[in-house]
């Protein structure tokens, strides 16, 4: 499962740099920035934990027991809504390369479900899309002249029957990433 998971996660990845790379006027992602990183709830299907979690399994013992450190922090905190994901560490994923799908689409303008744009939080902090977004509208283009676009990039869509059937992977049960950590770690 989990290398049918990775071609089908190859597939998404050459999607979504297109995406980005289209959009690249618009886009200020760095490396360091994390600010997506710092308050969400991380919603993540069961194969994306599990996918998530070989990468936290290979980590340096040092940098598990700090991301363990976080998880118990976090469990004990009794937060349930917006959180700082705990494998953030000095403003970089610690698991990077297995991150879940909410975390790789993240930063682009899409369509939520009834069809209306929706732009990325980061947007308020003057970075995504902060050069044409003014009063809640997109009221420009770039520099060059491109227009910002907004892409299909639900996380509903994503893990789709559609997309489970093209790639034979089963996504399972969908929670919020603490939901996930609370049953192993506690």
């Amino acid at each position: 499962m989990i290398t049918r998971y990775k071609e089908y996660l190859k597939f998404l990845d050459e999607k979504l740099t297109k995406m980005f790379l289209n959009q690249a006027p618009f886009i200020k992602c760095q490396e360091g920035c994390a600010y997506c990183c710092k308050e969400g709830e991380y919603p993540l299907s069961e194969l994306e934990y599990v996918y998530l979690m070989f990468a936290y399994e290979a980590l340096a013992l040092d940098i598990k027991e700090k991301i363990n450190e976080n998880i118990l922090e976090l469990i004990n905190s009794k937060k349930t809504k917006m959180y700082q994901c705990p494998f953030l560490i000095d403003n970089k994923c610690a698991v990077y390369t297995n991150r879940a799908i909410i975390c790789r689409t993240f930063g682009l303008l899409s369509y939520d479900q009834k069809g209306k744009k929706k732009m990325p939080f980061c947007v308020d902090l003057g970075l995504n899309y902060a050069n044409v977004f003014k009063d809640g509208i997109i009221s420009g283009n770039a520099e060059d002249g491109t227009e910002p676009a907004a892409y299909n990039i639900d996380r509903r869509f994503l893990r789709s029957s559609k997309f489970e059937e093209e790639f034979n992977i089963f996504f399972g049960e969908d929670k919020p990433l603490l939901k996930w950590l609370e049953e192993d770690f506690i």
